[in-house]
């Protein structure tokens, strides 16, 4: 089998979380709640955790069941963060979830003798070994999202974009839930640090190049796909691992929006 055939599914999956994860990350940097991606992707480890102390195999339904409940949990109690007073404040209670989180994770995964590799799995994932069959479900729940977000996009970007301090608290929780869904099917096979690479370093880096929100997300979209395809093509070549390398190299692109900055004088 050919380079090609082994780094396309993974390349696929990429590209749908880079759509995705970048839209996601612009409303995450204009809220100023740079982690909550973070903490959401813990909060799905941890259901997968609970799944997999209590027996059941960690990739499949009944494991996704869980970590989409504890997601979900986590989601609608942020929704309630614009009600709390000062950025900084949200970022610590945000910031208690993801390691509270953690700890749960490790003390459930120490209870059994695989705990730790399974613990390092969600992690790192391994998106080269994504089945088609797992991209083509993704999909369609990412459509349907995105279907979502397109028909309401006016309330979305009130939610973000606007000085609106009391938003309708049921948009925020949709907001919110629908980041949780695509959070949690997203660690399932990317893992955490590359779920939290796609939401941030590409909205980030396309900050610092375009103005506009239709700029930015075009830009994040390009340097995501650019970065995917580099870090997945080194740790195909190298034989490295697959997040981390990806995540490596991705960190590389907001290096481009500060050369573009400085070639611009802006």
């Amino acid at each position: 089998m050919d380079a090609w055939n082994i780094l396309l599914p993974g390349f696929v999956m990429s590209a749908l979380m880079i759509v995705t994860h970048t839209y996601l990350g612009l409303h995450v940097l204009a809220r100023g709640i740079i982690f909550v991606d973070l903490a959401l992707a813990q909060m799905a480890a941890l259901g997968v955790s609970l799944a997999f102390l209590l027996g059941a195999e960690p990739h499949g339904y009944t494991a996704q069941l869980y970590a989409l409940a504890t997601t979900l949990t986590a989601a609608f109690a942020f929704a309630g963060l614009r009600r709390v007073q000062g950025k900084v404040t949200r970022e610590v209670i945000i910031g208690c979830v993801y390691v509270v989180a953690t700890a749960l994770s490790i003390v459930i995964l120490s209870r059994s003798s695989q705990g730790m590799e399974e613990l390092r799995s969600l992690f790192n994932g391994n998106i080269l070994w994504v089945r088609w069959e797992e991209i083509a479900f993704v999909a369609v729940v990412y459509a349907a999202l995105a279907l979502l977000h397109a028909i309401f996009r006016k309330r979305f970007y009130a939610l973000s974009f606007t000085d609106d301090n009391a938003p309708s608290f049921l948009w925020e929780c949709l907001f919110f839930v629908s980041f949780a869904i695509v959070i949690t099917l997203a660690v399932n096979i990317a893992g955490i640090l590359l779920v939290f690479a796609f939401l941030i370093i590409p909205a980030f880096s396309a900050s610092l190049i375009a103005e506009s929100l239709l700029g930015r997300l075009l830009v994040g979209w390009g340097l995501g796909l650019l970065g995917a395809v580099a870090g997945l093509w080194l740790s195909f070549t190298a034989d490295l691992p697959v997040g981390a390398t990806v995540v490596s190299v991705a960190g590389l692109l907001p290096l481009i929006g500060v050369g573009y900055k400085m070639a611009t004088n802006r």
